[in-house]
């Protein structure tokens, strides 16, 4: 009797677990659609943008990071639709799970429901009857009128719960397949991001050839980044002034001056500090370091601290900033395949991003800065020796 027992529990509470799981995805996989919507949004715009301005189809620095932002979107779309493909392939997983168990609950109920019609069919129609004129006292005979009462209802209650599961299970499959449909629409759109990044990687890969004899494209690139320094230098100001005080950062940015680990091992190719460009006859800042290092290498967080933002910079490309309490703000640029958001706590030696070219007219490479306040400050001060 105590393993009958448990077999019902059983059979009645897995649905109801099913079911908080499934209703748990649905918001993820409907955060996620309006996540992809916003992002489709955007690339329609930026392509419309590209269409109206896009002239002449010579190499130029212009176009070529018009490219590089075309390629970062798309890329990004196809990150989101992996995750949105993960979400509906554990929702596929779980509609089974919940036809399977909803199955077996009614053959249950059918099988318990046909044993009460036999033992009422065998006891005939009077037998109710000959039960409760049978009782010692009236007492006993409204107790077995409430347990016949009972039994009835039960049965009416049994035959409601058979209809809803149906019912239910109708629907499951019903969402199953649309599911299913829904997972194949996306795996399609995967695979033509696919080629369409390829199709524009290919496209930077040919401008970039030519563009370093290009006087005209080299000033338009100088042009570019020093907008970027311009809206770097805004961001960094708006941050001091939102959030001055909502983070509280244990991490002690200032006492851990030259012993900061690298974010990245590579090449150190630009230094902080006035550059000439011997081919345009100018003088720049870098207002931090240039680590040439391969494509999709981790990049690390420095220390520990707080997203605060993650943006496209011009000259810059994909560009994450991190707030370590006190005025102290690391910079990340040239990234690509960004794995935090926005307010998350970041802990010393985190993966944060992957190195790219997002941005760059010079292969992949990070550009790391460090700000105290408004003030850019060299990185290799405090970095380790």
């Amino acid at each position: 009797m105590k393993n009958s027992f448990n077999i019902w529990i059983l059979i009645f509470l897995i649905p109801l677990t099913i079911m908080g799981q499934t209703d748990d995805l649905d918001r993820q996989i409907q955060d996620q659609e309006r996540t992809l919507k916003e992002l489709r949004k955007s690339i329609d715009q930026l392509n419309s943008k590209i269409s109206r301005s896009q002239k002449d189809k010579q190499a130029t620095a212009a176009e070529i990071h018009r490219l590089d932002k075309q390629i970062t979107m798309i890329s990004q779309l196809k990150r989101e639709l992996q995750k949105e493909s993960r979400l509906k392939e554990q929702q596929i997983d779980l509609l089974i799970e919940t036809i399977k168990s909803t199955d077996e609950k009614i053959t249950a109920l059918k099988k318990r429901a046909a044993r009460r019609a036999v033992y009422a069919y065998k006891l005939g129609r009077n037998r109710d009857i000959d039960l409760l004129l049978t009782s010692g006292d009236i007492n006993q005979a409204l107790r077995r009128s409430t347990y016949l009462s009972a039994i009835t209802k039960a049965e009416k209650q049994t035959l409601a719960e058979l209809e809803a599961m149906i019912q239910s299970n109708r629907s499951n499959q019903n969402n199953l397949a649309r599911t299913v449909g829904s997972l194949k629409r996306n795996i399609e759109e995967r695979e033509r991001a696919s080629r369409d990044i390829a199709a524009k990687q290919g496209k930077k890969k040919r401008q970039l050839k030519n563009i370093d004899q290009n006087i005209t494209a080299l000033k338009a690139d100088l042009e570019t980044k020093q907008r970027g320094k311009q809206k770097l230098q805004e961001t960094i100001s708006e941050l001091i002034n939102q959030r001055a005080s909502k983070y509280k950062s244990t991490s002690n940015f200032a006492k851990n001056k030259g012993s900061l680990r690298w974010p990245v091992r590579g090449q150190l190719v630009g230094r902080f500090g006035p550059h000439k460009n011997e081919k345009l006859g100018t003088v720049t800042h870098n207002p931090g370091i240039d680590i040439a290092a391969a494509k999709g290498k981790d990049v690390h967080a420095v220390q520990d601290g707080y997203v605060v933002a993650i943006t496209w910079i011009p000259g810059y490309g994909n560009t994450l900033i991190i707030d370590h309490g006190d005025n102290f703000y690391t910079v990340y640029a040239h990234i690509d395949n960004i794995k935090v958001a926005m307010d998350n706590k970041i802990f010393l030696d985190q993966v944060i991003a992957q190195v790219s070219d997002t941005g760059s007219l010079h292969g992949s490479r990070l550009h790391f800065e460090v700000w105290q306040g408004e003030n850019k400050v060299d990185p290799i001060i405090w970095l380790r020796r």
